[in-house]
């Protein structure tokens, strides 16, 4: 998307016509789109629903403050640009998209307003809304970052690496044996002795270097990767001190996983000739994730997986992504990942794609009342782009009064 030109006529600071952030769903064979187009605002909702997510052991039990968050989910939307009437409509839908229309930040009038739009919970503000419009059907949300792959025939994947990393003090923390067992089983691996129930390439790079980890990437083609390990923001509780002693040691090293505001990047702990430690930015990780032959999927058990690294794995050429927006019980992100690469790799009927093989895995942890946890996934493609469909202009931004229920 091209930026706007700069002698538009005047308007409001927050009230651009050009969309930041597109959702829509096919409905009746009509494909329907509500735009963002209030960036600041955007940026404004998506710290504090942020926030509201992180705090979710607070409220997640409580139905009727469950309630009431719905009600503010309906009324923020309706904030940016998505309408009480467009969302009655969504809650129709058995999917729904949300694409970033750019893949360069540039293209944005500020740049925060790109960050928010990646971080925003998408997934639960538009669950728990078009739930307090009527919906009652189960609902797959994806989101897109179109990046110029072609159509691929739904199939499971034939080759897989495991990448496990708890490099120096942090291997005292962490043991991946068993998410190891789940997930080769799952694919049709025994990693005990060595079996396989389908012809399947498999390979586990245990706590790899970083110039390993990108040589492995970057000279085989792997269709999945799986990635688990320690993010950048778990090493600073798990290791007291540890980014006081880097700026003191390393300050370069520091200096390229914070952004223009101080802040630390999403990233993950590496390590590198005598750094044992090292901190690597999500930009850097999903440039060596992503090789001559992207991969179909990276499937990443990492905290704050979901929002930066997912998008720029996508970004940097892979098909799909998968990863968490915050923290997550170890071992539901294990269960969840078991079931996804099982309904994957073992499709009760027709083999199914791996947004059908997601929504699978979804409907079956979130029996286990997971309120507020957003698992994400990020997509290269548009899951509308193999349907045939007429294409309705964006209704426009009018808001319903609410009837009485």
């Amino acid at each position: 998307m091209a930026k706007r030109p700069r002698d538009r006529a005047a308007a409001p600071p927050d009230q651009s016509g050009d969309p930041v952030v597109v959702v829509r769903a096919l409905l009746d064979d009509v494909l329907v789109e509500a735009h963002v187009t209030k960036p600041q605002r955007l940026a404004r909702i998506s710290q504090e629903w942020t926030y509201i997510l992180r705090v979710r052991a607070r409220w997640a039990q409580d139905t009727d403050l469950r309630g009431r968050l719905a009600e503010r989910a309906v009324k923020d939307l309706r904030s940016i640009g998505i309408s009480e009437h467009q969302l009655q409509r969504l809650a129709t839908a058995d999917r729904i998209e949300v694409e970033l229309v750019t893949l360069d930040p540039s293209g944005f009038d500020d740049g925060d307003a790109y960050e928010a739009a990646s971080e925003m919970p998408w997934e639960y503000l538009i669950s728990a809304a078009t739930r307090a419009e009527g919906r009652f059907r189960p609902l797959l949300i994806t989101r897109l970052l179109r990046n110029g792959l072609g159509r691929v025939t739904p199939h499971p994947p034939k080759s897989v690496l495991f990448v496990e990393s708890a490099p120096g003090r942090l291997n005292d923390q962490y043991s991946f044996d068993e998410e190891e067992e789940r997930i080769s089983a799952a694919v049709g691996v025994s990693v005990k002795n060595k079996k396989r129930s389908r012809p399947l390439e498999w390979e586990t790079l245990k706590t790899p270097s970083f110039s390993k980890l990108k040589a492995e990437l970057h000279s085989n083609n792997w269709e999945a990767v799986h990635v688990t390990g320690v993010d950048n923001h778990q090493a600073g509780w798990f290791i007291d001190n540890f980014y006081e002693d880097l700026e003191s040691d390393s300050p370069d090293r520091l200096k390229a996983v914070m952004d223009v505001h101080g802040r630390l990047r999403d990233g993950m702990i590496l390590w590198e000739g005598t750094d044992s430690e090292l901190p690597v930015s999500f930009y850097q990780l999903a440039q060596t994730l992503v090789g001559r032959h992207p991969p179909r999927i990276v499937t990443l058990n990492l905290y704050y997986s979901g929002a930066r690294i997912g998008r720029e794995l996508v970004k940097s050429g892979a098909h799909v992504a998968l990863g968490f927006l915050d923290e997550i019980d170890d071992e539901i992100a294990e269960n969840f990942f078991q079931e996804f690469y099982w309904s994957w790799c073992h499709p009760d009927n027709a083999i199914l794609a791996i947004s059908d093989a997601f929504l699978k895995a979804w409907q079956k942890v979130s029996a286990k009342n997971l309120h507020g946890t957003s698992i994400v996934i990020w997509m290269g493609r548009s899951v509308f782009d193999d349907r045939e469909y007429k294409k309705r202009p964006p209704a426009r931004a009018t808001s319903r009064r609410r009837t009485a229920r």
